[in-house]
């Protein structure tokens, strides 16, 4: 981003911080992410100056004689692959007032950014219409004052079927290069497989009704906290873009966060540990992987695609101290103990406050499976590390024919090769 204090003569004369944000962004993001407001007036003078004095040359004759034309104007037109690639648009005729939240995926806006915005006790913004892009881009960004914690509280999404199911959503906390959240919001509800009964919810998450009828709202409500600011992308996972998008985020500054009763420290930090890949009959999954330090371990959800039900024999153990040795702690004594049902899930799916079996169909030598585990009833503290593990299958000892207590005997039933997504939330301190 590309920043110039600049006051321009003439009789229509304002004093700004103006900037030049990167390619996709919105002036909302843009000012947001130095802690200022969007100012939605721009005065160019119907002149260049702006660009230039941010190191832009508007050497090349732009589109409309650079009258403006569009809410994501003025702006400087930065990718190759545009055919206004290097023109400077819509610094004659600005309106009075421009859309802060406007943006187009390869022009990047000019913005007029002042005022303190670190001071506001909720925050966040909206999409309506939108295009997900097919590239990251930053959709909202903001930072807090000296001495405040803030927390994400609330996201909610909508688009066609195969745009909601396949939307990237990224938190980057306190100037992360690399995000701590990499999410999609059917998985972080507990739904493989696009699964949209609907409607269902818990306070955690949940998905609402659709255009035709199928579940295509997603929302999610775990607590993301930050201590100096945060930043939220979206784009789609299949590299190509979509329309008709619709997103919500909002978040609190200096709200408490509460796990089972317990407040977490103001350092706390939200991890989401994933894992997406084929496990081979017996094999650990490491669900939670954190090797040191304290937290709890918050939410779990995965989604199973298999030859056969005997993958739920699998036993969840965690292990805190991190190098505890076998057996740790028992979680479950098979998989769907661990989302508190029995015998195969074979009553159904549900959808409870702490646990749902969300989906699941079986026939013709295929299975498919997801579900969600909440542990803000029974919270997984842990301080030396935690290790939560899950297996494909398992086994019972030869002399005692118990399961879960040996890592090799006699295996139950015939597990097969599974494909498995798990996502695993975790607070740390």
């Amino acid at each position: 981003m590309k920043t110039a204090l600049l006051l321009l003569a003439g009789s229509a004369v304002v004093s700004g911080k103006y900037s030049l944000g990167k390619a996709g962004e919105s002036c909302d993001v843009v000012c947001n992410s130095q802690g200022l407001k969007c100012n939605p007036k721009i005065v160019t003078n119907n002149n260049t100056d702006l660009f230039s004095g941010l190191g832009i040359n508007c050497a090349k004759p732009p589109t409309h004689n650079g009258t403006w034309y569009s809410s994501n104007q003025p702006g400087y037109v930065s990718d190759p692959t545009d055919p206004n690639y290097g023109e400077c648009l819509g610094y004659k005729g600005v309106p009075d007032y421009d859309n802060c939240n406007s943006a187009y995926s390869t022009v990047q806006r000019l913005c007029n950014c002042e005022g303190d915005n670190t001071y506001r006790n909720h925050f966040g913004t909206g999409l309506s219409s939108w295009e997900l892009p097919a590239k990251e881009t930053t959709v909202f960004a903001h930072s807090l004052p000296a001495g405040s914690v803030g927390s994400i509280t609330h996201i909610w999404t909508t688009c066609s079927q195969s745009c909601v199911d396949g939307t990237v959503i990224r938190f980057y906390i306190d100037g992360e290069t690399t995000p701590s959240i990499d999410m999609l919001p059917p998985m972080a509800a507990g739904v493989g497989f696009n699964d949209s009964h609907a409607p269902w919810g818990t306070k955690w998450m949940g998905l609402g009704a659709g255009n035709g009828g199928n579940g295509q709202a997603w929302f999610n409500n775990f607590r993301i906290p930050f201590t100096k600011s945060i930043r939220v992308t979206l784009h789609h996972q299949s590299g190509a873009p979509f329309g008709g998008f619709y997103f919500i985020v909002r978040g609190a500054r200096d709200m408490p966060i509460q796990v089972g009763g317990y407040t977490l420290p103001k350092t706390a930090k939200l991890l989401l540990q994933k894992f997406e890949g084929e496990l081979q009959p017996l094999e650990w999954l490491a669900v939670t992987d954190v090797k040191s330090g304290s937290g709890i371990h918050f939410a779990s959800t995965i989604a199973v695609a298999s030859n056969d039900l005997n993958f739920l024999e699998g036993c969840y153990h965690s292990f805190s101290p991190y190098n505890e040795s076998f057996p740790g702690v028992l979680l479950s004594t098979g998989t769907e103990d661990y989302f508190d049902s029995g015998w195969y899930f074979n009553a159904g799916t549900f959808r409870f406050p702490v646990s749902g079996n969300t989906h699941l169909v079986s026939g013709n030598g295929k299975v498919t499976w997801s579900a969600y585990r909440m542990h803000d009833q029974d919270p997984l503290f842990f301080n030396d590390g935690l290790r939560v593990l899950w297996r494909n299958g398992d086994v019972l000892d030869p002399t005692m024919k118990t399961k879960c207590y040996t890592q090799k005997g006699i295996t139950v039933g015939n597990p097969t090769v599974s494909t498995v997504v798990s996502y695993a939330w975790v607070y740390v301190w």
